[in-house]
């Protein structure tokens, strides 16, 4: 092999390298987002992700962790809002089921499922104990939780109490953006 064979595979070799790498720091690690990924009645699993602006986390200013996810993330057209007030580690914690939201209270978690017209609130019984468990929270860049949660069932443009209600379980894990890390 002579100097310019050499010195033209190293050329190319060298942008081979730099092309793969190009997208290194653009990962939800930096960039922010994650994933719930989740079964419907014991089905699936299915995955949502989610980007940055689907997630509030707490800060100075709020002291919750609230996600809504985007239809269009969903292969079949789930879509997720979540509330859980003072997020903490190793606890089962109730999702906030109805929030004032401009003077209004509404249901702040619900599930919509396939496309239907119906937000699913949370069943609120003893017998459905929905919770979100919190195993890792690094503050200033990760949240990682299960998700056992009870909806009802208004996959049929209203909510029908006498169907048996949506069981949703799964794991949500979200990174929080780089330049909003302590």
């Amino acid at each position: 092999m002579n100097f310019k064979t050499v010195k033209t595979t190293l050329a190319l070799a060298t942008g081979g390298l730099l092309l793969s790498c190009a997208e290194i720091n653009s990962s939800w690690e930096v960039d922010g987002g994650g994933y719930i990924k989740y079964k419907v009645n014991g089905e699936g699993p299915f995955t949502i992700e989610l980007s940055e602006d689907d997630v509030e986390v707490p800060d100075a200013y709020r002291h919750y962790l609230y996600l809504k996810t985007r239809k269009e993330e969903s292969k079949r057209g789930d879509q997720i809002s979540l509330m859980v007030s003072a997020p903490k580690t190793a606890s089962k914690l109730d999702p906030v089921s109805k929030a004032n939201v401009n003077g209004h209270i509404q249901d702040i978690t619900w599930m919509e499922l396939q496309n239907s017209e119906g937000q699913g609130p949370l069943v609120d019984d003893s017998s459905h104990n929905s919770y979100i468990k919190f195993d890792e929270i690094i503050k200033d860049s990760l949240y990682t939780a299960d998700l056992n949660l009870y909806f009802q069932d208004c996959r049929r443009g209203a909510c029908d109490e006498n169907l048996p209600p949506i069981h949703v379980t799964g794991r949500l894990r979200y990174w929080i953006p780089m330049d909003e890390r302590d």
